[in-house]
């Protein structure tokens, strides 16, 4: 098998919205942007594709951010990955004022309780730090360490650009158990936990813990 990795591009939209999709369901049937705003999966899909059109860096849902590894022509694996609070705005309220300005408002005045519980379980990204997320590999190319190379290939990448940063960040939930043993084999470790009393985040998320994970480099 050929793999190569490249640069993403809004080409690869259809290929980048399922991978934001399944990396939030996380092995679950819940997709938290859908639980939040109470909207279908088209339309999720629909809202993703214009955030990817907007071309907004400095969050995960942004094409040029992306890497995707492909195996034999086709696409197999995504992830994003930026430099957290680059331009001096955090990317969690990059992405929130995009879904503001994307999302009628009555949908927005709907799900604050959703996501005021959903802050429960928000972890700070650190100001600095390269930060990983929209982690995915196609099922039938599993197995193959297609997420390992696309993280190192980011850092070499962000390095190679002059990037100054000596951090690489990743946030999961607890549940994913693999991916954790996965991160921790190339050098994260666990820095942070964050967990929702309410039982009813579990409506909005597969699991009610979050975790922060990172790795040093020299």
């Amino acid at each position: 098998m050929n793999t190569i990795i490249r640069q993403a591009t809004l080409d690869d939209k259809d290929f980048l919205i399922t991978a934001i999709i399944e990396a939030e369901k996380s092995g679950s049937d819940i997709i938290s942007y859908c639980a939040i705003f109470g909207i279908s999966e088209d339309d999720l899909k629909e809202l993703l594709g214009s955030i990817l059109d907007e071309e907004i860096e400095g969050q995960e849902i942004c094409a040029n951010h992306f890497l995707i590894a492909e195996v034999d022509g086709a696409p197999a694996a995504a992830i994003s990955a930026w430099i957290e609070a680059e331009e001096g705005m955090a990317s969690n309220m990059i992405k929130s004022n995009l879904l503001m300005y994307l999302l009628n408002r009555q949908i927005i005045m709907d799900a604050a309780p959703n996501i005021a519980l959903m802050n429960e379980v928000n972890i700070h990204r650190e100001e600095g730090a390269l930060q990983i997320e929209c982690v995915y590999t196609a099922e039938k190319f599993r197995g193959m360490g297609l997420s390992r190379q696309l993280v190192e290939e980011h850092i070499k990448r962000s390095k190679d650009a002059g990037k100054d940063f000596n951090k690489v960040q990743v946030i999961l939930l607890k549940n994913n158990a693999s991916a954790q043993k996965a991160y921790e084999k190339t050098g994260f470790t666990l820095a942070q936990e964050k967990h929702c009393a309410s039982k009813s985040i579990l409506n909005l998320l597969p699991c009610d813990t979050k975790i922060l994970m990172e790795r040093i480099l020299n």
